[in-house]
């Protein structure tokens, strides 16, 4: 998986986070925070703090927003390939 593959997955995942809606304080955190890392990790691909919350996220989002979980899920598995 190389580092432009990556980018365009977190892009896909950063605009679906974008499109959430209202959702209650406790997941709006945890969105802001998943939005900062995905800033972060675009600069230093090398955050392990993404991919924890990312899986900690798809559980949540799974029901109420599939294709974020979707695109989460897609984000876990490439950094997983790339051993992040």
């Amino acid at each position: 998986m190389s580092d432009q593959e990556l980018r365009r997955t977190l892009k896909d995942l950063h605009r679906e986070l974008s499109e959430v809606g209202e959702v209650d304080a406790d997941l709006e955190r945890l969105l802001s925070e998943i939005r900062t890392d995905i800033e972060t990790v675009m600069d230093r691909p090398s955050q392990n703090s993404l991919s924890e919350r990312l899986s900690d996220a798809v559980g949540r989002f799974e029901v109420s927003h599939p294709r974020l979980a979707g695109a989460m899920g897609a984000v876990i598995d490439q950094l997983a390939r790339m051993g992040v």
